[in-house]
C-alpha cells in the first residue's frame, strides 16, 4: 500500500494543474447548476414567503361603491374573524398653486385601522412606511414614481374632495375648493403586496395615506376593502361570505381571496422557475460531460506508470486506486466549490420582480439542493472514473494499442480531394486518436462541444420563441390592439359615443365591447368576460371554435382543466340563482383584463358568454341598475401600418369628452404576470448555457495542448518529412476547428430540437398558442463565433507545434 500511496501522490504533484483546471471547470459548471437550481426553488416560493412575513389576509371584502362602518364593524365581529383591517379610498388631488393637478391620477389609499401597516404590508424599496401617527407623511408605488417624477422627500400639497364634488359636470373645469388641505412628505416608494406579481391591466398610480390621514377625513370615504385574516384559513371563507351577502344589499359586495391570489402568482413564476431548473439541468450534466472528459485525459496520461506497476505485480484494483487519488481531490474540491460559488451567487435569487421585496434577502443555503446535488455529482465522477480506470488497465490498453485500426473515410475523402497536408494532418489528428504513449482522443472533447452547442442553441431558440411570444399579442389572448377602460373597469362606455367616435376613426379597422364579472361554473367561482356573439374581436382560440350562441361557452384551458371539461361537454352557469346550461364550444386563451383589484380573466384562467349572462352586466358601480349601460371596455384593432402610439394619443383625445364616470383610460395591450415576471429573466438561460460555452472552449484548450505534447513526435516526423512551422500551427488549427466543427453539427440541429421542446413545455404552463421560433440568423451567429474562437485558441498551441525539436525526438529513429 505504501507503493500504491506514493504513485497517487507523484501523480497529483505531476499533474497538479489540470487536476486544479479540472476542479475549477467543476466548481464552474456545477456551481451555476445548483445556482439555478437554488434560484428555482427560492423563486418558486418567494411570493407565499412575502405574504407571510406580511400578515397577509385570507379574504378582501370589497365595498365598490361604498363604504359602511356599520356593516365593517359587523363583519369584523364574525366569529371566525381572527383580525380585520381595512383600506378606504379619498378623491385626493395634488394641488398647484391651489389648483388640482388632474394629469397626476392617484388611487388614495388610506386606512382607518393599519391595513397596509400592520396586515397586507406595504413593502418600500426605497425610504420607510409613514409613521402611521403623522397625518403629513405619505408613500407611494413604484409606478407613481416613475410616472409622475416622484422623489423621496418630496412635499406635496393634496387636497380631499368630497364624494359628489367630482361627480359635477363642471369639476374639471373648475373645481371647487376641497373639503381638507394636507401639506405631505414622501417618505416611502415601494409596492404594496398584490402589485408585486400583476397584471399590466391591474396597475394603476397609488399612494399610501396613514390611519391619522385617513381619521381626519373619514367622512370623505368613497369606498372600502376590508382584509379579512380567519381562524381557519380558506375552510372559513364560505361561512363568511354567506354572513356577509344576508347583511349588505344584494350585489353591492366582491371578495378576492389571497389563495386564488396565490395560485395566480405561484403560476406566474412557474413558468420563470421551470426554466431556471431546466437550464440549471442542462448546464449541470453538460459540466459533467466536460469535467467526466478532463479527468479522462488525466487518467490516460498515468499509463507508462500504470504499465510500470502492472510489470511489478501489482494488481489491477491496486493499480486503480493509485491513479484515483487525483481525480477523487479534484472532484471533492470541486464539488465543494461548486457549493461556495452557488451560495455566493445566492443573493442574486430570487428572480424577477419578488428580488426587490424578498422577505428574506441576502445569502441562502438551500441544504436540500446544496446536499443532494454536490453528492450526486460526486456519485456520478466517482462513478465515471472508476469506469475510465477499468477500461485503462494495461492490458487492455495494450490490446487497442496493437489493434489494427480502420482510416477514416473522411481522410480517406480529404486525401483524394487534394486537400492541403496541413488540413489533412489536422483532420487525422482529430479524427483518429491514435494509440499508445501518443494517443491524444479529441472524440470526447467533440462531444463535449456537442453538449455546449446543445445547451447554448436550446437556449437562444427558447429565448426566440419567447420574444416572438411577447412581440406577438394575439398569441396571449389580444385579438386587438388597444383597449379602453371605463373607471378602471368599474364604470361603463356610452355605445352611442364611442360608437361615433370609433366608426369614423380611419386607422380602427374593427372594435368590440365587453363587460366584467364573475360567476359560479359548476361551483368554481370563474371571472368571466361578456361579448357579443360572433363580435368582432373575441378572444384567441386555441381548440374549438369561438361564441356564436347565447347558450354557448367558451373557457380557458386551465379553467376547463380545473373544472374537467372539454370541447361539446355541458356546464352550468349559476346566474345569480338563475341557472343557464351551456356548452363548451372552445377552449381559449383569455387577455388579462377586467375591473382591478378583482378576480378576473387572464391567459387559461376565466370563461367568455354572452354578456347579458354577467352578473351586473346592467348595474353601474353603486349597484344601481341601468337597462342601457355600455360595456365596462372596448376592444380595438388598429389597421395595418398604424403607428399604434400616435393612434393611442389621438384616441386618448377623441375619446375624452366621452361621459365616463371615473375616466376613461386608453391603454396599450396589457400583458399578464406571467409574461412580464419571465421577461425579466428571459436571458438568464443564455447566459448561464453561454458561461457553458466558454467553459467547453477552456476544455478545448485543454485538449489541444495535451494533444500537442502527446504527439510531439508525430509532429517532428512531419517537420522531418518538410512540414514548415506554419503548415505545423495550420495542423493544430485544422484540429480545433474540426474538433467544434463537429460538436456544430450535432450541437445545432439537437439543440433547435431542445429549445423547441422546452419552449412547448413552457408554452403549455402558460396556456398560450404554441409558436417556437428558429432564430436562423443567431444560429449562424453562434457556428461562425464558435470556429473564430476555436482557431483563436489553437494559436497557442499552434506555436508550441513550431517549436518541436526534430532531432531530439527522432533520435532513436
Amino acid at each position: 500500500m505504501g507503493l500504491i500511496a506514493y504513485v497517487g501522490r507523484a501523480d497529483i504533484r505531476r499533474q497538479w494543474r489540470s487536476y486544479a483546471g479540472t476542479a475549477l471547470l467543476l466548481a464552474l459548471a456545477a456551481g451555476l447548476s445548483l445556482f439555478a437550481l437554488a434560484g428555482a426553488r427560492r423563486t418558486q416560493s418567494s411570493y407565499p414567503r412575502l405574504l407571510r412575513a406580511g400578515n397577509a389576509s385570507t379574504l378582501a371584502v370589497i365595498n365598490p361603491g361604498y363604504f359602511d362602518p356599520g356593516l365593517n364593524a359587523s363583519i369584523a365581529a364574525l366569529p371566525q374573524v381572527v383580525q380585520s383591517r381595512t383600506y378606504v379610498s379619498f378623491e385626493v388631488k395634488v394641488l398647484v398653486d391651489g389648483v388640482p393637478d388632474f394629469s397626476q391620477a392617484l388611487e388614495a389609499t388610506g386606512t382607518i385601522d393599519g391595513r397596509f401597516f400592520d396586515q397586507d404590508r406595504f413593502a418600500p424599496t426605497q425610504g420607510r412606511r409613514p409613521d402611521s401617527a403623522k397625518p403629513d407623511e405619505v408613500a407611494v408605488n413604484e409606478l407613481a414614481a416613475r410616472r409622475y417624477g416622484y422623489h423621496m422627500g418630496q412635499r406635496l400639497e393634496l387636497g380631499t374632495y368630497g364624494v359628489d364634488q367630482p361627480l359635477d359636470a363642471a369639476f374639471v373645469a373648475n373645481p371647487t375648493r376641497p373639503k381638507l388641505t394636507t401639506s405631505a412628505t414622501i417618505v416611502g416608494i415601494g409596492v404594496f403586496p398584490d402589485e408585486v406579481l400583476q397584471d399590466e391591466g391591474d396597475r394603476t398610480t397609488r399612494m399610501l395615506l396613514t390611519p391619522a390621514f385617513s381619521r381626519a377625513a373619514i367622512e370623505h370615504v368613497t369606498y372600502g376593502v376590508q382584509g379579512l385574516v380567519l381562524a381557519h384559513g380558506d375552510a372559513d371563507i364560505a361561512a363568511v361570505q354567506d354572513q356577509v351577502n344576508r347583511d349588505a344589499p344584494p350585489g353591492t359586495i366582491a371578495y378576492r381571496v389571497t389563495s386564488v391570489d396565490v395560485l395566480h402568482a405561484l403560476r406566474a413564476v412557474r413558468p420563470l422557475s421551470l426554466a431556471l431548473a431546466v437550464f440549471g439541468v442542462l448546464v449541470g450534466l453538460a459540466g459533467l460531460v466536460l469535467v467526466s472528459q478532463a479527468l479522462a485525459r488525466a487518467i490516460r496520461h498515468q499509463r507508462d506508470v500504470r504499465a510500470g506497476l502492472r510489470s511489478m505485480g501489482a494488481r489491477q484494483r491496486a493499480i486503480a486506486a493509485a491513479g484515483m487519488a487525483g481525480p477523487v481531490v479534484a472532484i471533492v474540491s470541486g464539488a465543494a466549490l461548486a457549493v461556495v460559488l452557488a451560495v455566493a451567487l445566492s443573493p442574486l435569487m430570487p428572480a424577477g420582480p419578488v428580488r426587490k421585496v424578498e422577505a428574506h434577502p441576502g445569502f441562502d443555503l438551500d441544504a436540500t439542493v446544496m446536499g443532494v446535488g454536490a453528492l450526486a455529482i460526486v456519485l456520478t465522477l466517482l462513478v465515471a472514473i472508476v469506469v475510465v480506470s477499468l477500461l485503462e488497465a494495461p492490458e487492455r490498453v495494450a490490446g487497442r494499442a496493437h489493434a489494427w485500426r480502420r482510416p477514416s473515410w473522411i481522410i480517406t475523402r480529404a486525401t483524394g480531394a487534394s486537400m492541403g497536408p496541413a488540413a489533412v494532418a489536422g483532420l487525422r489528428f482529430a479524427l483518429e486518436p491514435g494509440g499508445g504513449p501518443s494517443a491524444a482522443p479529441t472524440r470526447s472533447v467533440m462531444v463535449g462541444a456537442a453538449v455546449a452547442v446543445t445547451a447554448l442553441v436550446g437556449s437562444v431558440t427558447f429565448g426566440a420563441s419567447f420574444t416572438n411570444l411577447v412581440d406577438h399579442p394575439r398569441l396571449y389572448g389580444w385579438s386587438g390592439d388597444a383597449v379602453l377602460s371605463a373607471g378602471t373597469g368599474y364604470g361603463n362606455i356610452p355605445l352611442d359615443g364611442a360608437r361615433a367616435i370609433l366608426d369614423h376613426d380611419p386607422a380602427v379597422q374593427a372594435w368590440s365591447g365587453t363587460y366584467f364579472g364573475v360567476d359560479q361554473i359548476d361551483g368554481l367561482d370563474t371571472p368571466l368576460l361578456g361579448m357579443d356573439p360572433g363580435a368582432a374581436l373575441l378572444p384567441v382560440v386555441l381548440r374549438g371554435r369561438n361564441l356564436e350562441q347565447a347558450k354557448e361557452i367558451v373557457l380557458g384551458a386551465a379553467t376547463a382543466s380545473t373544472l374537467g371539461k372539454d370541447i361539446d361537454d355541458r356546464v352550468t352557469l349559476s346566474g345569480a340563482g338563475a341557472p343557464h346550461t351551456l356548452r363548451v364550444v372552445g377552449i381559449a386563451s383569455f387577455p388579462a383584463i377586467g375591473a382591478v383589484h378583482t378576480a378576473h380573466t387572464a391567459l387559461g384562467n376565466g370563461a367568455l358568454v354572452e354578456h347579458q349572462l354577467v352578473p351586473g352586466y346592467d348595474a353601474d358601480i353603486t349597484g344601481q341598475m341601468h337597462g342601457d349601460f355600455g360595456p365596462r371596455a372596448i376592444f380595438v384593432r388598429f389597421r395595418p401600418g398604424t403607428n399604434a402610439a400616435a393612434e393611442l394619443a389621438h384616441l386618448k383625445e377623441t375619446t375624452a369628452p366621452l361621459d365616463v364616470v371615473g375616466g376613461l383610460d386608453v391603454l396599450p395591450v396589457q400583458r399578464p404576470a406571467e409574461i412580464t415576471t419571465s421577461s425579466s429573466v428571459a436571458n438568464l438561460p443564455t447566459v448561464l448555457a453561454g458561461t457553458l460555452g466558454l467553459a467547453a472552449l477552456t476544455s478545448l484548450a485543454l485538449a489541444l495542448g495535451a494533444a500537442v505534447r502527446r504527439r510531439r513526435h508525430e509532429l517532428a516526423v512531419l517537420m522531418a518529412i518538410g512540414f514548415t512551422g506554419r503548415q505545423l500551427a495550420g495542423t493544430v488549427s485544422w484540429l480545433a476547428t474540426t474538433t467544434i466543427a463537429v460538436g456544430l453539427l450535432v450541437g445545432v440541429p439537437v439543440g433547435v430540437v431542445v429549445g423547441r421542446s422546452l419552449w412547448r413545455l413552457f408554452a403549455g404552463t402558460l396556456d398560450v398558442v404554441d409558436t417556437p421560433g428558429v432564430p436562423v440568423l443567431a444560429l449562424a451567429a453562434i457556428a461562425g463565433v464558435a470556429i473564430i474562437l476555436a482557431n483563436a485558441i489553437a494559436a497557442v498551441p499552434g506555436r508550441w507545434a513550431r517549436r518541436v525539436g526534430t532531432a531530439g525526438l527522432l533520435r532513436a529513429e
